[in-house]
């Protein structure tokens, strides 16, 4: 009898031990990575049927995955009270999510996006576009990043 209970003390107290011995102090991420934008700058202006050059570093405390670039129209500086007629406008809106090879901390990522001259057969619609960077960790913490372009007939056209 003594014997048992010897036995079942023992397969306790290694229970007890092994379950307090977890992975429990494995550290969650919740640092948010971030974004530096080299170009376009802030106000910087396009031709339409030009290229736009976007180039930015992005960084993480841990393991970049993914980052996507938005363009759309901020015509009314999104206050909804533009007076033009719906119909006058074709805006240009461009939206692709790039995918970051496995294990970075650091990415320098180079798009070159086309600005079409014209949409449905029609000239796009100038003006000002918010353009957005949304970069994910491997955690999936999320930042962003915003700045407003101009697309207009009479900017210069930009040669690198």
């Amino acid at each position: 009898m003594k014997t048992k209970l010897k036995f079942f003390t023992f397969v306790i107290a290694a229970t007890l031990v092994f379950t307090s011995c977890s992975d429990d102090d494995t550290v969650v991420d919740t640092q948010k990575p971030t974004i530096t934008i080299v170009e376009p700058h802030t106000e910087e202006e396009f031709v339409p049927g030009s290229v736009l050059l976007f180039e930015a570093v992005f960084t993480d405390n841990v393991e970049l995955a993914s980052y996507k670039i938005e363009i759309h129209e901020d015509f009314d500086e999104h206050t909804h009270a533009f007076n033009k007629s719906s119909q006058d406008l074709n805006p240009f809106a461009y939206e692709q999510t790039f995918t970051i090879p496995a294990g970075r901390t650091s990415f320098e990522a180079t798009q070159e996006i086309a600005i079409p001259a014209e949409l449905n057969g029609q000239p796009i619609s100038e003006g000002a576009y918010h353009l957005g960077v949304f970069v994910t960790d491997k955690s999936g913490n999320q930042q962003e990043a915003f700045l407003e372009i101009h697309i207009e007939a009479d900017a210069e056209e930009h040669v690198e």
